[in-house]
């Protein structure tokens, strides 16, 4: 007994060594950091966004925000500006650097200028947003909690403030949102607070929305006297540039095709031209790559944007409330049992009242079922087209969108 043990133990300590072998054989990965942004050091990422910029990646944005900045050099200030942009066209690294550098410029011109940058990209109260930029101002200023006046809020930045000379530009990530009372913030920030300290004031605010600024008071649209400056997502060309840093920079050159990085930077820029999009399918794609054949090619490519695809549905799917997954489960179970590739509200909703039967649950009513499919429509788990019968009313048409392999393992999980 005890020599088959040893036997099995001495076989399963060399299958580890084998497989590590293996995994280094097929390993294309030299430097994993320069995949992930939030691994790499200050002046590693700085240095990264010095390289994208030298290519003339968003040269004229550069340019437009630099012209608009330029008056500081000769002492004159200048308006806020709001910057729009789609999630992952640049929008925030292009201003850090760019007010990075226009710092070290200004002390050659004997000009004093300092930025704060403030970090609204979770949803944040007026009292919360004043808080980022209390500390943003003075990192050593500690986190306060709710119960605080605002006053004292707005005084602990006024104090600070006091301190610097010169200009002192606030650049607000995802300005949007601030709620409910974004008004009064931008009142502090834009009217309230230049008159109280000697620096002078502007204002940066970036978002992804084109319309936010329609809900603003109209009155701080006019104290703003804002400058719109429009990032439009990133084409093939500049996605290729980024992804060939991070290629020569973390992957073994030898085991990657180039007609992979390519494919890659259009498929990217044909969904919406978001760089963390290409970057999240490199990623994808090079792990595919490891675990198989050890070369990164299209066919790697190919297999990595389906499973993302696949990871984002079913993480949808696994966000939904009950009734929302219920009435999925109801859809995709009749089109596949009726062997149907669409189905009808009425239809679905006798489903739906079965499968809550099934499972022990109180169904909802038809007119809140036809809600949760409006919900469902939207988010893109199903399709809901609206089907009009003159005299018999309307009535809507679905059809599935998820992948088999996907409803397969959600129907199994949820039974």
């Amino acid at each position: 007994m005890k020599n088959k043990q040893n036997i099995c133990s001495q076989s399963t300590e060399l299958l580890i060594e084998q497989l590590r072998m293996q995994r280094r054989n097929q390993s294309i990965i030299l430097n994993p950091r320069y995949l992930d942004d939030e691994k790499l050091p200050g002046f590693e990422r700085s240095h990264i966004l010095q390289a994208i910029f030298n290519r003339n990646i968003r040269e004229k944005q550069l340019k437009r925000i630099i012209m608009h900045l330029a008056p500081i050099l000769d002492g004159v200030h200048p308006s806020s500006a709001l910057v729009y942009g789609p999630t992952g066209s640049g929008k925030t690294i292009t201003l850090m650097h760019v007010l990075n550098s226009f710092s070290s410029v200004a002390a050659k011109f004997e000009q004093s200028f300092d930025y704060s940058y403030i970090d609204l990209t979770s949803p944040k109260t007026f009292f919360g947003a004043l808080n980022e930029t209390a500390i943003a101002i003075d990192p050593e200023t500690r986190r306060y909690r709710k119960g605080v006046p605002i006053e004292q809020m707005q005084e602990q930045i006024i104090k600070s403030l006091k301190l610097k000379p010169g200009y002192h530009c606030f650049l607000i990530d995802e300005a949007d949102n601030i709620r409910p009372n974004v008004d009064q913030f931008l009142t502090f920030l834009a009217k309230t607070l230049p008159r109280k300290v000697h620096c002078r004031i502007i204002l940066i605010l970036l978002t992804n929305r084109l319309d936010w600024e329609k809900t603003l008071d109209p009155r701080i649209i006019s104290f703003l006297k804002k400058t719109d400056i429009i990032f439009e997502p990133y084409d093939a060309m500049d996605l290729l540039e980024i992804l060939n840093l991070r290629v020569n920079k973390a992957l073994d050159a030898r085991k990657v095709d180039e007609a992979a990085i390519k494919k890659i930077a259009a498929v990217a820029a044909r969904e919406n031209g978001d760089a963390r999009k290409a970057v999240e399918i490199l990623v994808k794609s090079v792990k595919i790559a490891e675990e198989t054949s050890g070369q990164l090619t299209n066919k790697e490519v190919d297999l990595a944007e389906e499973h993302l695809e696949q990871d984002k549905s079913e993480a949808l799917i696994h966000a939904l409330a009950q009734h929302q997954r219920l009435a999925l489960k109801a859809c995709y179970r009749m089109m596949h049992t009726s062997r149907l590739s669409k189905i009808y509200t009425g239809d679905a909703y006798q489903a739906y009242r079965k499968v809550c039967t099934d499972c022990a649950v109180r169904p909802l009513t038809q007119r809140r079922f036809s809600d949760a499919i409006s919900f469902l429509d939207l988010y893109g788990l199903i399709n809901a087209r609206i089907i009009f019968k003159g005299r018999y009313g309307n009535t809507r048409e679905i059809s599935g969108v998820l992948t088999q392999q996907v409803v397969a393992r959600f129907l199994k999980t949820i039974e």
